[in-house]
Order: C-alpha cells, then sequence, then structure tokens
C-alpha cells in the first residue's frame, strides 16, 4: 500500500513540477476561459497578479515537500493538505467559469482526488 501512496506523491508532485516549471506559459485545452498562459489563467478568475506570484511558488515548494517525503515522511501530511488545499480551489475556480466545459476542471479535480487518496492512505498506515 505505501508503493502505490508513493507512486501516486510522485504523479502529482511531478505534474505540478512540470505545469509550473515547463508549461506556465504555454496553451492547454485546460486553461479557464480563453487564457493561454498560467498567468492569464489567474487573471481571468479575478486575481491580482500576486496571487499568481504566491501560488507558483508554493506549488513548487510544495511539490518538492511531497517528494521529500518519500525520506522524510513527516513533511507528507503538510504538504499533501496544503496541496490538496490550493487544488481544490483551483477547482472552485474552474467551476465557477459558467462558459468553460467541465473537462477544464478535470486536472485540479483530479490532483485533488490523488491527494485525497495519499492522505486516506497515510492515515491507514
Amino acid at each position: 500500500m505505501l508503493t502505490t501512496a508513493i507512486i501516486i506523491q510522485l504523479t502529482v508532485a511531478l505534474t505540478i513540477l512540470n505545469v509550473w516549471l515547463f508549461r506556465r506559459d504555454k496553451p492547454t485545452n485546460y486553461r479557464g476561459a480563453t487564457a493561454k498562459t498560467l498567468r492569464e489563467e489567474f487573471r481571468t478568475y479575478g486575481f491580482p497578479d500576486w496571487v499568481y506570484f504566491t501560488v507558483g511558488p508554493l506549488k513548487v515548494l510544495t511539490a518538492i515537500l511531497m517528494i521529500a517525503a518519500i525520506w522524510k515522511p513527516l513533511l507528507l501530511l503538510p504538504s499533501t493538505l496544503c496541496m490538496a488545499g490550493m487544488m481544490l480551489t483551483a477547482l472552485i475556480c474552474h467551476l465557477r467559469i459558467r462558459q468553460d466545459s467541465l473537462s477544464k476542471a478535470l486536472p485540479a479535480g483530479t490532483i485533488f482526488l490523488l491527494c485525497s487518496v495519499i492522505l486516506t492512505i497515510s492515515l491507514i498506515n
């Protein structure tokens, strides 16, 4: 069961690192409304730029801590709770944009669900 949790941890962390370090300025089918970059997407949701510049480093740091939690288990609960909270917020933001299809909320919803699975597994063990 712990191997499964580690695989999910790595999946979540590496996905977030990919989005925020390599794909933040690239368009995808999952950006809110007509946004082409993550920064434009935050503006679409009505957030000021400082939120974008805060959330980005926080997500990257949290993803790194989720990886570090493989060797330092005390980091798992706080990092996964933080990531789950950010992904729940992202999911809500996607759902608030009425003209968007539900598929645009799929990545945020999936990462939130995976964080929930990690937390469940870690609390059982």
